[in-house]
């Protein structure tokens, strides 16, 4: 029996997947491999002194009745379960058990198979069916932009060819997501442009609450050439400025810092006369986190990916009740 328990011991260390050897009587953790210390963060002798609740501390009751299910029947499977692991991290998991008996006491043995990836593949999945939907809405509005854009009224051809530029962007962003991990990362579609060209689009395409606010400018803009792509700069500005009027700002101002910028990197300032970031947010910025309730806090997540896509940074260089500063470094 022992030459067993030692052959079975080593066949569930080589195991590709977490597994754990449950104690019945005593409802403790007898043995975990190292696919378990991996996955849960503990240390194998540190799991020996654990019970299974330990690892499910949110939902014992459920815990205790898979146990008890797997003892009626002999072997058990749930996906309904996830454990917390040492970081906090609550890890979605599919958990199959079977019942053993050794040295006329019972156990249970578990393997936990991380169901992270799966579902990540399947928001993925769901993500690129809303955006294809989504597109082909888009697609409608471009064609009714078109005909506006042969209106007699010189404004109303104007905000034609705003409102298109805008309605593409949302085209493209939707197929960059339809064609996610098929065609690899999305390339910068790098051209050279003015940064005023950019501030005034802006200006025409987000607005602060109130009608009579500044709302966003420029200063010496016109003086700014950049190589960069248009649209993924112009979606990073638009986080901005978005962000500071719906946290109270009138205005935004977008302007080249020359005493930041060096001559390899140009360094492009948007402050804003908002109430400024509460202290607490400034350590998680740049996370899918926010500390508005009616926001999701990919705004300023986005941005930095944007600016990191084309070698720069992004990173807030002032905060206070007068308002916030980022700031924009991009190379030359």
């Amino acid at each position: 029996m022992r030459d067993i328990q030692i052959e079975f011991r080593r066949l569930v260390d080589e195991m590709y997947d977490a597994s754990l050897l449950v104690d019945v009587a005593s409802r403790t953790i007898v043995y975990g491999n190292a696919a378990a210390e991996a996955l849960l963060g503990y240390p194998v002798d540190e799991l020996a002194q654990m019970s299974p609740a330990d690892i499910h501390p949110h939902e014992i009751p459920r815990v205790e009745a898979f146990l008890d299910a797997v003892m009626a029947s002999g072997n058990w499977t749930s996906d309904a379960l996830s454990c917390r692991a040492r970081s906090g991290q609550r890890i979605p998991a599919d958990v199959r058990a079977t019942r053993i008996r050794f040295d006329d006491r019972d156990f249970v043995f578990l393997v936990i198979r991380d169901l992270r990836t799966e579902q990540l593949a399947r928001l993925g999945a769901s993500v690129r069916a809303v955006a294809h939907d989504l597109r082909n809405t888009l697609a409608t509005a471009q064609l009714l932009t078109e005909r506006l854009a042969e209106a007699d009224d010189a404004r109303v051809r104007r905000s034609a060819d705003v409102l298109a530029r805008s309605i593409g962007r949302a085209v493209a962003m939707c197929t960059d997501a339809v064609m996610t991990g098929r065609s690899g990362e999305r390339t910068l579609d790098r051209m050279r442009f003015l940064l005023v060209d950019l501030v005034e689009e802006l200006e025409a395409t987000v607005k602060p609450s109130s009608p009579d606010a500044p709302g966003v400018r420029g200063e010496a803009a016109e003086t700014v050439a950049l190589d960069a792509d248009y649209d993924q700069l112009y979606r990073l500005f638009l986080n901005l400025a978005r962000n500071a009027f719906a946290a109270g700002a009138s205005s935004v101002v977008i302007q080249p810092d020359q005493d930041r910028s060096t001559a390899d990197m140009i360094a492009i300032t948007v402050c804003d006369d908002g109430p400024g970031l509460p202290a607490d947010a400034e350590a998680t910025l740049f996370e899918e986190k926010s500390w508005r309730s009616d926001a999701s806090g990919l705004g300023l997540s986005i941005a930095r990916e944007i600016a990191l896509a084309h070698g720069g940074e992004l990173r807030l260089v002032e905060n206070g009740p007068e308002g916030a500063c980022f700031e924009l470094r991009l190379p030359r």
